[in-house]
């Protein structure tokens, strides 16, 4: 019975810790702003996380795997290309915002942690198999030809993760109207059965 309240409570740190992030940035946030934002102590966080990195690396595992599951609930019903396609235009930022700004921070921790690496090469691998079951569909259903989906599914989601760079860098309606169409040509060669 006990383990629920504190399961309870190591989420609403996290899902604080996650707000904070978004709101100040994941460099501009420190053990002080999350006991501050939540009106508790220090000593009553780290009787839940060993430490603030262990929170930060929590929380942003966290955020990362509902932005998934967010994406796979309402990929549900979709057609496979549908799906691909939905996939295509929620990575395609139209502006830079808190979101976005999260996870360029991450990525570049990632370059320079192991644990931030190993994070975001899992999240990516489980955004592939995502793709990769899209696409399994699409050859089940006759949509698509028999392929190998495990590449093209790396393939498109490397594709995308470069314009989305682009875009990150400069995000024109123009240049998200190109890699949407670069994008749609891309899985119209490597998928349809013509």
């Amino acid at each position: 019975m006990k383990a629920a309240p504190v399961e309870g409570t190591r989420l609403k740190i996290l899902e604080s810790a996650i707000s904070l992030f978004l709101a100040r940035g994941f460099n501009n946030v420190k053990t002080r702003d999350l006991t501050d934002h939540m009106g508790i102590s220090r000593s009553h966080i780290y009787h839940y996380f060993a430490d603030w990195h262990t929170l930060r690396h929590e929380a942003i595992a966290l955020f990362m795997r509902r932005d998934i599951e967010n994406f796979s609930n309402e990929a549900i019903g979709k057609s496979p290309i549908e799906a691909l396609q939905f996939y295509i235009e929620q990575h395609l930022p139209d502006k830079i915002d808190d979101e976005w700004q999260l996870y360029n921070s991450v990525w570049i921790a990632a370059a320079h942690e192991e644990t931030y690496s190993s994070l975001a090469t899992h999240i990516m691998n489980e955004w592939a198999e995502l793709i990769e079951s899209f696409i399994r569909a699409g050859v089940i259903q006759g949509m698509f030809h028999d392929i190998d989906t495990a590449r093209v599914a790396r393939l498109i989601g490397g594709a995308v993760n470069g314009y989305a760079d682009i875009l990150t860098v400069s995000p024109t309606q123009e240049l998200r109207i190109q890699a949407r169409e670069d994008l749609n040509f891309l899985i119209h060669n490597l998928l349809n059965k013509e």
